[in-house]
């Protein structure tokens, strides 16, 4: 299900760690089984889960981000000089919240320096890191 946008924009605010939820294709969405009905209970989840991740972000990204990551093929390092300004840099791409097993994958990218390629991260309902990788 795709959230509304301007209900996005309202919990985000004007933080730049996240893209315009008004981007096409939608990437804030909450993704469940065989398109089953979204409850209103997974709803206010999917919001509170989004409000703690922009208020928290930059740890959330520090968290995800590995140094060697800066080694991928599809990093552009003539222009992002480090792993540390490649961190700071990246934005989220995309927040879903999966309501079968309460997990938020996100993709975080930034497409000066990795056109084409994002971090693939997963976080379990205690926010506690599950994976990330690039690709």
């Amino acid at each position: 299900m795709d959230m509304d946008a301007y209900k996005v924009k309202e919990v985000i605010g004007n933080n730049p760690r996240f893209v315009s939820p008004f981007c096409e294709p939608c990437s804030y969405y909450i993704w469940k089984k065989h398109d089953e009905t979204v409850r209103n209970e997974e709803i206010e989840i999917y919001w509170r889960k989004l409000k703690y991740m922009s208020d928290n972000i930059d740890r959330f990204i520090q968290q995800a981000f590995h140094p060697d990551f800066y080694e991928f093929y599809g990093v552009k390092q003539s222009l992002v000089e480090s792993p540390v300004q490649m961190c700071q840099e990246l934005v989220v791409d995309s927040f879903v919240f999966d309501a079968d097993n309460q997990t938020i994958g996100c993709c975080l990218s930034n497409s000066r320096f990795m056109f084409g390629h994002y971090m693939d991260c997963l976080w379990n309902s205690y926010w506690e890191l599950m994976d990330s990788y690039i690709c």
